[in-house]
C-alpha cells in the first residue's frame, strides 16, 4: 500500500508557496478574518508541521491563492478520508474567509468547510461498517475538536448558508448541508 507523509507534503507544499510569494512571511494580515491567527501556538497542534499564518494570508492573495489552497489541504488532511488535527484550528479561519466575497477561491474553501464537517462527524458505535472504515471516535479526538470549533462559530455556519451568492454556483446537496448543520449543533 503506498503511503502519503502528509506533514512532509505540508511542509513541502508551504516552502514552495512561501518561496514563491515571499511577501506572505511578512507579518500579519490586517485583514478581519485573519484576526488571532498569529496568536496561536500553531506548533502545539500536533502534527503542525508548519507556519499556518503564512498559509492563511497566501489565502487572501489572487496570485497566490491556489497554492495556498494545495498547501492547506495537505495542512489539513491526514489522509484520504481523514483530517489532521490541525483542521479544528484552522476551522475559524476558513469559515471567516469563507463568507467574504472577495476571498478569492471561496468556493474551494467553502468546500474544504464542507469536508471538515463530514469527516469530523461521530462514528455510530453500533454500526460495525461505520467503524471498519472511520474507526472509533476514541482513536480519533481531532473529530470532537473540529466539531467543537463549528460550534464555536455556529453564526458563522448560519451566514455561510444563508448566503446565496455563495450557494448559488454550488451543488450544495442536502447531506452536505447536513453534515454542516450537525458539525456546528443547528
Amino acid at each position: 500500500m503506498c503511503t502519503v507523509d502528509h506533514e512532509a507534503a505540508a511542509v513541502t507544499a508551504t516552502a514552495a508557496l512561501t518561496a514563491a510569494y515571499p511577501h506572505l512571511r511578512q507579518g500579519a494580515s490586517p485583514h478581519p478574518a485573519l484576526e488571532g491567527c498569529e496568536d496561536v501556538e500553531w506548533s502545539s497542534v500536533p502534527g503542525c508541521p508548519v507556519d499556518v499564518p503564512v498559509v492563511l494570508r497566501g489565502l487572501l492573495d489572487p496570485d497566490a491563492a491556489e497554492m495556498a489552497e494545495r498547501a492547506l489541504d495537505w495542512l489539513v488532511m491526514s489522509g484520504p478520508m481523514s483530517i489532521s488535527a490541525t483542521m479544528s484550528a484552522v476551522v475559524p479561519y476558513l469559515l471567516r474567509l469563507t463568507a467574504d466575497p472577495s476571498v478569492p477561491r471561496r468556493t474551494e474553501l467553502f468546500g474544504v468547510v464542507l469536508v471538515a464537517a463530514a469527516l469530523s462527524a461521530p462514528t455510530d458505535p453500533g454500526n460495525a461498517r461505520a467503524l471498519a472504515i472511520d474507526g472509533p471516535e476514541e482513536d480519533h479526538p481531532e473529530r470532537a475538536l473540529c466539531r467543537a470549533a463549528f460550534v464555536a462559530d455556529a453564526a458563522w455556519v448560519r451566514r455561510l448558508l444563508a448566503d446565496d451568492a455563495l450557494l448559488a454556483g454550488l451543488c450544495l446537496d442536502e447531506d452536505d448541508r447536513a453534515s454542516l448543520v450537525q458539525a456546528a449543533g443547528l
